[in-house]
Parts: C-alpha cells; sequence; structure tokens
C-alpha cells in the first residue's frame, strides 16, 4: 500500500494504509475491508435504533416490501419455487404473474426458516426483515472497497465506506425493513464495476458477466448498466486490439449468455425460458444475448487486424441482439408499459416518481440526484489527469464512463440514481482527499478550520444539504415541500398511519371479517396483502393493468358503472384510506365520482358502511347482494 502517488508539492498526507491522518498508527489489524464493516456496522446500529418503533409495528414505508414478504410468506407455505403467481391479487382473473426474481426471496426465505425454531414465524420475519437489509448494504461496503483499492490513489479504499454511509440514495435501499429488490441491484452493479477495474483478463470478464446476468435476473432495469460496461469492454477491443481486452470482452459476453439461461432456468424453471416477458429476463432477452455471443465470438477469433473491422463486427453483433430480441417480442421496444390503459399511466404511473425522469421531481430532490455525481465526476476526472500510469488512467476513464452512463440514465429513471452515486464514490473520495490535504497546510486556524469544512462537503449528503440550504435561501421557491409545510405551521404533524391507515386495531377488525376480496385504491393494496388474509383486485404491480384499470374506473368514472365493476371483480367490501395520497387524487379528479361520494359520506344505495376501528380514517363499505 506504499506505493500512493505523492501529493503535489505542500499537499502530502501520510499514506493511511501506514498511519492515520493524525500521525496515530492504525496497525495492520485495520485493513480497508475492517474498516469498511465496522463503520456500516456503526451505522446500521444507529439506523436499528433509530427505526426501532418502525420495526415493532412493522411499518413499511414501500408497497414493494409488503407485496415481497408476502411473496417469501407464500413460499414457506408450499408455493412452488417456479410458480410466482400472487393469487391473493386479482383473484377473480386467476391471479398475477410477478415479474420479480426468486434470488431476492431466497435468503429472506433461508434466514426466516433458520430463525422460525426459535422464535417462531412472526419474529423470525421481524428479526429478518430488520438484519439483511443492513447485511447487504455491509456486503455492498465491502465491494467497493475491493472494487476501488485498484485506483490511482490506495487511500481510496479507506475512506470510501465513509462517503457510502452519507450517501442518502444508496443508504435509503439498506434500511431495516426495506426488503424489495432495490438494494441487490445497487451491490450486483457495483460487482460488474469492481470486475471492470480489475486488470483484463478471461477471469474478470466471466466474473463481470455472470454478475451483470444475475442484475438482469433480479430486474430487467438493469440493462443499460449491464450494456454499458459491455459496450466498454468491446470499444477497448475496438481501439487497441490486444488479446487480454479481447479475452474480457468474450468473458462477459460469453458469462452473460450463458449466466442469463442458467439463472432463468434456476428461478423460474422451464416456463422461464420460454416466456415471452418484456419486464422480466426471458426468451427474447436470452435469444439477443445467445446471439450477440455468437457474433463477438466468431469475431474474437477471425481477430482482424484494423479497428475499422473491429468496429463493423461489434456493430454487427449488436444489431443481432437486437434483431433477435425484436424478432421475438417486437413490443419490448416500446418497453414495459406501454400497454397500460391511460387512465392508469395518468393516476398511476406518472405518480410513481422513481420511475419518472428528474425533471418531474422538485427541484430540492434535483439537488441531492445531480450535485453527488458532478462532484464524483469532478474528482474522476482530475484523478485521471493527474494518473502517473496508463494502468491509473484506463481504471479512471472506466469510472468516468460508467458514471456518465449511469448519471444520464438517472435524469430519465430516477431510481437509477442509487448507481450513479455509487460510481461517483471514488471521485467524490479522492476529492475530499486532496481537498483535506490542502486544508491542512494552511497556517491560518481560522482558514485550516474552514476549508477542512469544505472538504467535508465533498460527502454526497453533506455537500447536497449545503447546496440546497445555500439556493434554498437565496430561491424559497426550491425549498422542499416538508421544508415549507413546517415553515408555515411552526412543526411537522407526524402520523405513522397516514399512508395506509392500517393501525393495529384497524388490522384486527378486518381479520375479523370473513375472507373475502376487497377493492381498495392501489396503493392500499400491497398493505392489505401483507396485513390480512383477505385478497385485493389490483396493487401497484403493472402485471395486473385491467384490474388496475377497473380499480381506477370505479373511482373515478361514470359513477353508473361502479356496481359492475366491483361485482365483476367478485369483491364484496370496499376498503379506503381518507389520508392518502391516491384516494385525494381520486376524489379530486372528479366530483361526481365515487370517491368523492364515500369521502363525503354519501354512498349509493347498493354500499352499506361496516363499522371498523381506526385511529387514522380507513373507511369500509360492504357490497349488498344482489
Amino acid at each position: 500500500m506504499s506505493d500512493a502517488p505523492a501529493l503535489p508539492a505542500g499537499g502530502a498526507v501520510p499514506d493511511v494504509s501506514a498511519s492515520a491522518p493524525n500521525g496515530i498508527a492504525l496497525g495492520p489489524w485495520f485493513t480497508p475491508v475492517r474498516i469498511a464493516l465496522i463503520v456500516w456496522g456503526l451505522m446500521s446500529l444507529v439506523a436499528i435504533v433509530a427505526k426501532w418503533q418502525a420495526i415493532g409495528a412493522l411499518d413499511l414505508s414501500d408497497t414493494d416490501d409488503a407485496m415481497r414478504m408476502a411473496q417469501v410468506r407464500d413460499l414457506l407455505a408450499g408455493q412452488s419455487w417456479w410458480d410466482l403467481s400472487q393469487y391473493r391479487v386479482n383473484p377473480a382473473g386467476g391471479g398475477v404473474l410477478m415479474h420479480w426474481s426468486r434470488l431476492v426471496d431466497a435468503p429472506l426465505v433461508a434466514g426466516i426458516l433458520l430463525l422460525k425454531p426459535l422464535f417462531g414465524q412472526a419474529m423470525a420475519e421481524r428479526i429478518v426483515m430488520t438484519l439483511w437489509p443492513p447485511m447487504l448494504g455491509a456486503a455492498l461496503s465491502v465491494a467497493c472497497v475491493t472494487g476501488y483499492r485498484g485506483l490511482s490513489d490506495r487511500r481510496i479504499a479507506y475512506v470510501v465506506p465513509l462517503f457510502l454511509i452519507m450517501s442518502g440514495y444508496i443508504l435509503v435501499q439498506f434500511r431495516p425493513l426495506r426488503v424489495d429488490h432495490h438494494g441487490w441491484q445497487i451491490f450486483l452493479a457495483m460487482l460488474i464495476m469492481a470486475q471492470a477495474l480489475r486488470p483484463a483478463s478471461w477471469r474478470a470478464g466471466l466474473l463481470g458477466g455472470f454478475f451483470a446476468a444475475a442484475l438482469l435476473a433480479v430486474s430487467i432495469e438493469g440493462l443499460p448498466i449491464v450494456a454499458l460496461f459491455a459496450g466498454l469492454a468491446a470499444l477497448r477491443w475496438a481501439l487497441h486490439g490486444r488479446a487480454d481486452d479481447r479475452a474480457r470482452l468474450c468473458g462477459y459476453i460469453g458469462a452473460l449468455a450463458a449466466g442469463a439461461l442458467l439463472l432463468e432456468f434456476v428461478t423460474r424453471g422451464p416456463v422461464g425460458l420460454l416466456g415471452n416477458w418484456c419486464d422480466s429476463l426471458s426468451a427474447p432477452y436470452l435469444a439477443a444475448f445467445a446471439a450477440a455471443a455468437a457474433v463477438i465470438f466468431a469475431s474474437a477469433r477471425a481477430n482482424p487486424g484494423q479497428p475499422v473491422a473491429r468496429f463493423l463486427l461489434l456493430g454487427l453483433a449488436g444489431v443481432s441482439a437486437a434483431g433477435a430480441l425484436l424478432g421475438i417480442e417486437p413490443q419490448c421496444a416500446s418497453g414495459p408499459f406501454a400497454t397500460l390503459d391511460p387512465i392508469v399511466v395518468k393516476y398511476w404511473y406518472r405518480n410513481v416518481l422513481e420511475g419518472q425522469p428528474l425533471w418531474a421531481s422538485e427541484p430540492f430532490d434535483a439537488i441531492h440526484v445531480l450535485l453527488p455525481s458532478l462532484v464524483g465526476l469532478a474528482g474522476s476526472l482530475l484523478a485521471w489527469r493527474n494518473s502517473a500510469t496508463d494502468a491509473d488512467r484506463r481504471n479512471w476513464a472506466t469510472v468516468i464512463v460508467a458514471l456518465i452512463g449511469a448519471a444520464a440514465l438517472s435524469l430519465f429513471v430516477l431510481r437509477s440514481v442509487s448507481t450513479a452515486h455509487v460510481f461517483a464514490l471514488p471521485g467524490c473520495a479522492w476529492l475530499g482527499l486532496r481537498a483535506w490535504a490542502w486544508a491542512r497546510t494552511l497556517s491560518s486556524t481560522l482558514l485550516r478550520v474552514l476549508a477542512s469544512a469544505a472538504a467535508a462537503l465533498t460527502l454526497p449528503l453533506l455537500g447536497s444539504m449545503a447546496m440546497a440550504a445555500a439556493l434554498g435561501a437565496v430561491f424559497p421557491s426550491l425549498k422542499s415541500r416538508e421544508d415549507k409545510a413546517a415553515g408555515a405551521t411552526g412543526a411537522a404533524v407526524v402520523n405513522p398511519y397516514k399512508t395506509n391507515c392500517l393501525d393495529p386495531d384497524a388490522i384486527a377488525d378486518l381479520n375479523r371479517l370473513s375472507t373475502t376480496t376487497i377493492l381498495t385504491p392501489i396503493d392500499l393494496g400491497a398493505p392489505v396483502i401483507f396485513w390480512t388474509r383477505h385478497s385485493v383486485v389490483a396493487t401497484p404491480h403493472h402485471r395486473n393493468k385491467e384490474a388496475m384499470a377497473d380499480t381506477i374506473r370505479f373511482f373515478v368514472g361514470d359513477p353508473g358503472q361502479a356496481q359492475a365493476l366491483v361485482r365483476g371483480q367478485q369483491a364484496t367490501l370496499v376498503v379506503f384510506c381518507r389520508t392518502a395520497n391516491d384516494l385525494t387524487r381520486y376524489r379530486r379528479a372528479r366530483k361526481d365520482g365515487l370517491a368523492a361520494a364515500l369521502y363525503a359520506g354519501q354512498p349509493p344505495a347498493w354500499l352499506e358502511a361496516v363499522p371498523i376501528s381506526s385511529r387514522a380514517g380507513l373507511s369500509v363499505w360492504r357490497v349488498k347482494p344482489r
């Protein structure tokens, strides 16, 4: 670790692999991996304590976490590993085949099975939901350390865990109770990056390609990241024609094609290999990877000496992949949401901000999205310019290209911001180390303190908060809605059941009712599945698009057709939360609609009120028999 490049004159800092910045020896025990685990462990402990009340109440902040646990429970109850249908969603239509992966379910199921004999299933679920997300985050922290330790400044591996826990958009995906697949996406993307930063070889390519296949098995949303690293490997071979670059490219695309086929069979069985789904790994994508691999392997065997020939052959591989994909399923050219009913797009999809472009968000949120990526890009560019060797420049170029690609993607799909920020970490760390080194050279105590504080602003969360506060003071319209509301009322009123109104009393009353199918606003569907034994018409999952459209039409469509819709879905209860955002949209959309009438306590004659205990405004109505 003593080969860290010297800083510019006047900016030298002791190499932390031998001693801490204050000159106190760390000793050989404090390796980057151990430091990463200690830092992440302390942060996780704080997170668990901070969310202790939510953990006790199992207050899930995302409907996907609720549905994930419903899927896990079904698996534990005996549903086939290869059967990913949710039979309690849209039971009138035979259930809904989910587009999720068993790879995410597996550790949750294993943890519950291990703890169930000791604590019972309910407590085992609570323990696993509390501990598994931080454990996955610990794996991410180690992946960042091992992936970025080969960069030109070896000290980055020691400080990157601190930058990681100060990245809000990453941290939120590893908090207790966050059991959905987003943490897996970040972790697997970092594993691909780690292999891209290793010296080019068959092994690096094979591992990177397999991690890419796993990312796609978890979520097809990872396809742009997978294609980005494939393109980077292809570009290097096309430009230079080196044997090691050719080996990395062949290993990556070969492992991607074979790994995708293997993981699809393992997680979905033969049906998965034959299905034509655009929103998950399936036959069209498998064919595309196989076609690309065939052309690339043939090109590598021919090994043309001219860059133009290599570029043409790689272009042919891309065309072959696109042709195979669209030849099997042309609909994939339009994306997974193209077939949604316009009413579902209007009242549901456009309100799912994580799937929308950045400009659909508040300006305050845009600051937190953009600034870490920009700081990371600036640091990476400076590190690339100051690199002493070709290998260092090549590694920083990899970080720069990956960060630009992921950051550009986050402009169009907000959920990609976490991956962009994990790629921004080394650039932020490099810049922070340099700023800290410069601050320590200042002779004035006041200037040294101010400069050190400025260096701390390279930490993503601190920098974003400082920028947001500064811009908010100059432009009040940039303040977050929470800040504006707090300023107007003097204090924020916290209602833990505002989103779904499922407080313990309401849950108990619902479970006393005979098991039936419930029609709820879309956002309430998954919590009802998680907390009760009832079925629901729809949840916020797009494959159930017809039932989702029926649900929205029930609340905002022609009131004269509402009774036919609810009876057609074989629902006998209508349940909604008076304070939920989706119901507010429904009742404001149409003043004579059923949502507005029920909110006002003026139901049609075919509905009758069901008394229920609720501290937060849950309302239950029974559909009268014909």
